[in-house]
């Protein structure tokens, strides 16, 4: 084949990606509409002030507000009466007021008043400002876009309280692509060991992650782990991620070095990966402040905000030839284009969370229903971190799968009584006693 031949690059140009069915966030796109089922963090509580924030979700124009009675507003961006935007609108007592004409909406969209209009006038009744719910949990403002009858309960995840001294600290990153890439890095656990260990020179991950790992990728009631399993020394260690349809994650610590045995779930972070727009995607969440991480990676509150996180790599902000001597996922991710070409993929048997994360995507849009998505909080946690003295002898790959099986099968346990089942039948695993 003529494609297979040294200089072929006449005849090995890209094919056209016209797949867009995971790609296109937008009112009324499959993916868009699937989406629109899950409330998604937008911002940082913090970003808000006194005044109207102009903000672009799920391809929306939109503005976010807090009226002067303390309560949150997402209105779309351009007035109902003649599309002045409300990123210019002064809030008030109840709800905000265009500049332009001075109409009034309340949070929920409902025209309050009409001043220049005579009493008479059936305005009010007739119309409303498109708004979406809007709520504040630990320092981030997350919204609602779907339909208002199907709105789930928010979120509670396990890990908020989890260890006990936990803290959450807010971020949010920006990336101008797709944010489905920005999904598929995390599904895809070996990069883990050449990107951010083998490839770095300043170890942006600790040295453990320099071992090739096998990888498997378990099902969960959530999603499914991205999981990795190392031989280092007389120790195994396992790193498995949440991944948590449709865009969330939790991820235990890159900087964990494997020396102490350890059977935890405590995640360094959570995060969601929330569309702009077609091209353009943020990831935001809390990083994870306790004692067990900071002895893995100190840090404070003041290593995260908004384009900070302490892992380098996560910004375009370095000098490009710094970059490019030592590229971080915002690099990897990010130039694959504003949507990466995925018909021109060569896909191997390492990518195989890449394949599973968009064969369950595809399944969960076409299975989409009229039924309000189920949340029991406070949701479970099934990402983990296991480093265990074992014999030599043992598979990797079963191994693994059997503690991550104990993970899922504790999950109804409190976190700390959890940890201490799981150890528990680890440590028989490693005996040789059937758990």
């Amino acid at each position: 084949m003529r494609k297979n031949v040294p200089y072929s690059g006449y005849y090995n140009r890209p094919p056209k990606d016209e797949d867009t069915q995971l790609t296109r966030v937008g009112p009324g796109t499959p993916c868009g509409e699937y989406l629109r089922r899950y409330w998604h963090p937008f911002m940082l509580a913090s970003e808000l002030k006194d005044v109207p924030v102009a903000v672009r979700l799920l391809g929306e124009d939109l503005v976010v507000f807090r009226d002067r009675s303390g309560r949150l507003g997402l209105l779309h961006k351009h007035c109902a009466h003649r599309g002045t935007s409300l990123e210019f609108g002064i809030p008030v007592e109840r709800g905000i007021r265009c500049c332009y004409h001075g109409w009034q909406f309340d949070i929920d969209g409902t025209i309050l008043e009409t001043p220049a209009e005579p009493a008479s006038s059936r305005i009010r009744q007739n119309f409303r400002q498109g708004a979406y719910p809007v709520r504040e949990q630990h320092g981030l403002l997350f919204a609602y876009m779907g339909p208002p009858e199907l709105m789930p309960e928010l979120p509670l995840y396990d890990t908020y309280a989890h260890p006990a001294d936990n803290v959450l600290a807010p971020f949010r990153m920006s990336l101008p692509c797709n944010w489905l890439q920005i999904v598929e890095n995390a599904a895809d656990p070996v990069h883990n060991a050449f990107l951010h260990a083998i490839m770095s020179a300043s170890g942006q991950f600790s040295a453990a992650f320099k071992v090739l790992p096998v990888l498997d990728y378990p099902t969960t009631p959530l999603g499914f782990l991205s999981m990795a399993t190392r031989r280092i020394g007389e120790r195994i260690y396992i790193r498995a991620s949440d991944i948590i349809l449709p865009n969330a994650g939790q991820f235990p610590s890159g900087g964990n070095t494997a020396e102490h045995e350890e059977f935890t779930t405590r995640p360094g972070i959570i995060r969601w990966v929330v569309p702009v727009d077609n091209h353009h995607a943020f990831y935001i969440g809390f990083g994870y402040i306790n004692g067990y991480n900071s002895r893995q990676r100190p840090m404070g509150p003041e290593s995260y905000g908004v384009g900070k996180m302490p892992v380098l790599g996560q910004t375009a902000d370095r000098p490009y030839e710094e970059r490019q001597r030592e590229p971080g996922d915002y690099d990897a991710v990010v130039s694959q284009g504003p949507i990466a070409n995925r018909k021109n993929e060569h896909l191997g048997t390492s990518d195989r969370g890449v394949s599973i994360l968009r064969r369950t995507l595809t399944q969960a849009i076409h299975s989409l229903s009229g039924e309000k998505h189920p949340v029991a909080n406070p949701v479970r946690t099934y990402a983990h971190s296991v480093v265990v003295r074992c014999k030599e002898d043992v598979d990797l790959t079963d191994f693994g799968r059997r503690v991550a099986a104990i993970f899922i099968e504790t999950a109804s346990l409190p976190p700390l009584e959890r940890e201490q089942a799981a150890e528990a039948q680890i440590r028989r695993l490693t005996s040789g006693v059937t758990a």
